[in-house]
């Protein structure tokens, strides 16, 4: 977003049909990486019942998925300002062009936060025009998120303080993208983001600019990279976001986790902070092009945990920790069903 990206909810204006899977940003690092744990991850295939006067007046697209008069005003508020957003981030293409070429500085702005910066703006603009900014409930020793310019401090765990940190959540909807970043605050990041994202338009443009780590799901290579680059962002001291389901769940329940963002944490010694995202699914459902309704009304909520240092953990252990921490700030409805 930037942390909308977060930061990526452009994307929503230009979302693909809602029937493929598209919104992973996790990746598997080998046929065993899923998580074996008491629950499983079949589920209802009914959709939860939403608000019928917001269904009422809604038509269904080819293709792509339904739509009702919020989710018309929703989409052109972000075209609107997804086209300032652009202008920003041609902007500055051409600054770090002048900076770095012309002037030979190629430290500047090394981490990419500038870009993140303005991507944060258009999320938190979205969000509080269109009446979606979520109820943001930080539990005793979780981390606040980063008010605006004010320095991040380490995050404190029961180990010892880490600037290494990993922002994970839930995943069952395009709003859980935009909702993660608010929890997080004005500082930089990078999300770990299907590279098919970069074809899209404006999107695609950030994604690339921000310096956002990338994974090709169907290229081996591409994912040793992926771990290796997530690495490094963590040792940089640079948050790193991942919604370890993969995919978002159709039903709106907890899916089981793969280990690859794990994987990252344990050897960089990050810190996790789960995040618990709760009623997204009901904000814009799986089939809907545009959001369905306001946040304010379900609540959208994300509930931001304490930090679970990864030391002296494997990454079973990690990703069992963080599972049961999410699992727990969510409503039954959200939960895992018992295999």
């Amino acid at each position: 977003m930037a942390k909308m990206l977060l930061l990526g909810l452009c994307v929503l204006s230009l979302a693909p049909p809602p029937s493929t899977s598209h919104t992973s940003f996790s990746f598997r690092l080998s046929s065993s990486t899923s998580l074996s744990s008491s629950t499983s991850s079949s589920a209802p295939s009914s959709p939860p019942p939403y608000d019928l006067p917001y269904q009422r007046f809604s038509v269904k697209l080819p293709k792509v998925g339904r739509l009702n008069l919020y989710g018309l005003y929703y989409g052109l508020t972000s075209i609107f300002l997804g086209l300032i957003w652009t202008v920003a981030n041609t902007a500055v293409w051409a600054a770090y062009g002048v900076v770095r070429r012309l002037l030979r500085i190629t430290s500047f702005d090394a981490n990419r936060h500038i870009p993140l910066f303005f991507a944060h703006c258009w999320g938190v603009a979205l969000l509080r025009l269109t009446g979606c900014y979520p109820k943001i409930t930080v539990r005793p020793g979780a981390p606040s998120p980063t008010k605006f310019f004010s320095a991040a401090s380490p995050i404190e765990t029961s180990a010892s303080p880490s600037t290494a940190v990993m922002y994970v959540g839930n995943h069952c909807s395009w709003m859980d993208i935009p909702y993660m970043g608010v929890a997080i605050g004005w500082r930089n990041y990078k999300i770990i983001a299907k590279k098919e994202l970069t074809a899209v338009p404006i999107l695609g443009q950030s994604i690339k600019l921000a310096g956002h780590v990338l994974v090709d799901r169907k290229n081996r290579r591409s994912q040793i990279a992926t771990l290796k680059k997530g690495i490094a962002t963590l040792q940089s001291n640079i948050p790193l976001c991942s919604f370890p389901e993969g995919t978002r769940s159709r039903t709106g329940r907890l899916m089981p986790f793969k280990r690859g963002s794990f994987s990252m944490a344990v050897k960089a010694n990050a810190a996790v902070v789960p995040l618990s995202i709760v009623g997204a699914e009901k904000v814009m459902p799986t089939n809907w092009v545009m959001p369905l309704r306001p946040s304010s009304g379900v609540p959208g909520e994300i509930i931001v945990h304490p930090p679970i240092s990864s030391v002296g953990k494997t990454e079973a252990e990690l990703t069992e920790a963080v599972r049961r921490a999410i699992i727990s700030g969510l409503p039954d409805q959200q939960r895992p069903v018992e295999a």
